[in-house]
């Protein structure tokens, strides 16, 4: 048993997104010393910065415009309906620096220690931080988050690709899009750039997209992104992706 007091901290979480941010706000509820350790050039986690809130707003605005454009099925006529892809790019953005705003604000709010460093264990007890410091600790929480998978194609890594990170901070729209892999976050950029007339090709290797969903719940949105336009592919296997005519070529049995 190791003694109380025996280490800087009781506990000591490496990871300020939400995870990270939830378990020192129990910790330290608790009466445990806490710190926080933050390594990012960005405070805010995975959930904040490139996940949950700005697939939603980029979402929202794209379901808005949808909205308008069938209007007619209220009664309403609303004429064509445009989109200026740097304002609504630009609403994202600044709702999301919001959100990151008042979570630095709650990391920084005194209830435990907030290091912004990164760190690495030297042993069981021990982080070591930037320079010459050390941290220690009886417990640790690692709440580190995840990185965007590479791509399973050799030949698309030699091609280039966007990852669902790029997808976010783009610039410009591209004339057509092939996303592979239809889990929650294909499908939601896939309906969101489909919306803003980009050419969609969906690809997805299980038998039906959303995988880890009821298959009935699945079918319905498939029929959905189906009935907007969008081209879906399940049930494939990738085989290989070229170049032609300018133009990148996914190559899947089906």
């Amino acid at each position: 048993m190791v003694r109380r007091g025996a280490f800087d901290f009781d506990v000591a979480v490496i990871g300020g997104g939400s995870g990270g941010y939830a378990a020192a706000r129990t910790a330290a509820a608790g009466g445990a010393k806490t710190v926080v350790i933050e390594g990012g050039a960005e405070v805010g986690g995975l959930c904040i910065l490139r996940g949950c809130m700005p697939t939603k707003a980029l979402l929202y605005a794209a379901e808005v415009r949808q909205l308008a454009r069938h209007s007619r099925t209220f009664g309403i006529h609303a004429g064509k309906v445009g989109f200026d892809f740097s304002a609504v790019m630009e609403r994202k953005k600044r709702l999301i620096q919001e959100f990151a705003d008042y979570r630095a604000g709650q990391l920084s709010s005194g209830k435990f220690e907030f290091i912004r460093e990164n760190a690495r264990f030297v042993d069981s007890h021990t982080l070591k931080l930037g320079g010459a410091k050390q941290v220690t600790a009886s417990h640790f929480v690692i709440a580190t988050g995840s990185v965007v998978a590479p791509s399973p194609l050799q030949q698309l890594q030699d091609l280039g690709y966007w990852t669902s990170d790029d997808a976010l901070r783009l610039d410009r729209l591209p004339k057509s899009l092939i996303v592979l892999g239809a889990g929650a976050v294909g499908v939601e950029l896939a309906q969101f750039f489909q919306r803003l007339d980009v050419e969609v090709t969906l690809v997805q290797r299980s038998s039906h997209i959303l995988k880890g969903e009821e298959t009935a719940a699945a079918e319905v949105v498939e029929n959905v992104l189906r009935r907007e336009g969008m081209r879906v592919f399940t049930d494939t296997k990738l085989t290989g992706a070229t170049r032609h005519d300018g133009l990148k070529v996914i190559h899947f049995e089906h």
